[in-house]
């Protein structure tokens, strides 16, 4: 049920801002939708003492769930209508800087769905609640995605990703914990 609600936020945070950086490709909205939904589904080969464990993870753990993108990208790979969504999938956690996994690619040899999903990604990861932390708020969360600017991310797309007004990331978030309809575009 977390991992629902939290793909299906996530989903919605990342077509917001692919709209806001002007991108209306239908096609390149319903990849990005899937693969933001997908992107955790991975995490079924992990085990589950180590997905709700609640404190800090050893190396050895971290390394375990590390396998999560290729695991999920293994797993819907094959089906034509998510090739592209499985790039999402593959590559959500890759850096910038190439300082990511599980390749360590950098700049733009990283698809852009994964670039756009990782900033998604990691401002519900910042502004919820986790069993091991009490979640921030958005004005905290932007402030530490700025200071991941060409690092982490991308710096042309965080600057985007910044000019968003936070009510607009409240407002999705608060629907979303109302009522988690599935799609965003379709």
């Amino acid at each position: 049920e977390d991992t629902l609600g939290h793909s299906q936020l996530v989903s919605r945070y990342a077509i917001l801002f692919a709209k806001e950086l002007g991108i209306e490709d239908r096609n390149f909205l319903i990849d990005l939708e899937r693969g933001a939904l997908l992107h955790d589904i991975g995490k079924i080969g992990i085990p589950e003492f180590v997905l709700r464990k609640d404190g800090p993870l050893t190396r050895r753990e971290k390394e375990v769930v590390k396998d999560h993108p290729y695991l999920g990208y293994e797993m819907i790979e094959e089906f034509d209508f998510l090739k592209k969504a499985a790039q999402v999938v593959l590559f959500h956690h890759e850096h910038y800087d190439g300082s990511g996994y599980p390749f360590g690619l950098s700049g733009s040899d990283i698809p852009l769905g994964a670039r756009i999903f990782a900033l998604a990604d990691t401002l519900d990861a910042i502004t919820s609640d986790r069993p091991y932390k009490v979640g921030k708020s958005f004005e905290l969360a932007l402030r530490e995605i700025e200071n991941c600017q060409g690092s982490q991310f991308d710096p042309q797309l965080t600057d985007v990703f910044l000019s968003i007004p936070i009510d607009k990331w409240q407002e999705i978030k608060s629907k979303s914990s109302i009522c988690l309809p599935l799609s965003a575009v379709h």
